[in-house]
């Protein structure tokens, strides 16, 4: 019996008799998973520090990747765009074309795109985070003068993290950042204010365990 495949005594992939092509799990087996991401959650923690065994050298074996930053939720970057009024300048070659308009601001092209029928709800939903997540990152950029990235935190509380660094580019990036200390406390800010937080305690930096990893539902715990 493969240890992998089973999460208190219910095997992970039971396939559901009732569905001939097998592309559908039991409910057993579906509550099993969930519960078995949570412990894989739970054992993956957020750390404050990250020691010397997760940072990558040569002639080791390569450790997972975390980033460093800040967790952020969807709705904290929808509100983060309307709040700053962040927009998107519009082409010099098609501002003709769209009644003079130099800039598109994030609320009105949401609302434009959802009266236009330009798309069904899912496209509405990756636009609106691909848009207003760029927006944040280059806003936060200008405001704290260093070049920041995107990462996925292994949680299902949060959608994504505001990278400074990851374990694997943690010694060029740090050289590059003349003052973290100044960046760090202006991303603290930035990522909590009041308004369109999902939780009443404060976000911090810390390092992440990363979706990226190869890490599934039938990894070790």
């Amino acid at each position: 019996m493969d240890p992998r495949r089973w999460g208190n005594g219910q095997r992970l992939d039971e396939g559901d008799p009732a569905c001939r092509d097998g592309g559908k799990f039991t409910e057993a087996a579906e509550k099993a998973q969930d519960a078995k991401w949570k412990r894989l959650m739970a054992n993956r923690p957020p750390r404050d520090a990250l020691p010397r065994s997760l940072m990558p050298r040569p002639g080791r074996s390569q450790p997972p990747l975390y980033h460093y930053g800040f967790p952020f939720t969807n709705q904290y970057v929808f509100d983060y765009t309307r709040r700053h009024r962040l927009s998107l300048p519009v082409p010099k070659e098609d501002q003709e074309f769209f009644g003079g308009c130099t800039a598109w601001y994030f609320e009105d092209l949401a609302d434009a795109w959802l009266k236009s029928g330009g798309g069904d709800e899912d496209d509405l939903e990756v636009f609106k985070i691909s848009v207003s997540r760029m927006l944040m990152l280059e806003d936060l950029r200008k405001r704290c003068k260093f070049v920041l990235g995107i990462g996925h935190p292994f949680s299902d509380d949060w959608d994504g993290i505001v990278s400074l660094w990851s374990n694997y580019n943690f010694d060029d990036r740090f050289d590059r950042c003349i003052d973290p200390v100044h960046v760090i406390e202006m991303l603290k800010a930035a990522m909590n204010e009041s308004e369109g937080q999902s939780s009443e305690t404060p976000v911090k930096p810390q390092w992440w365990f990363d979706w990226d990893n190869d890490v599934s539902v039938f990894s070790i715990a």
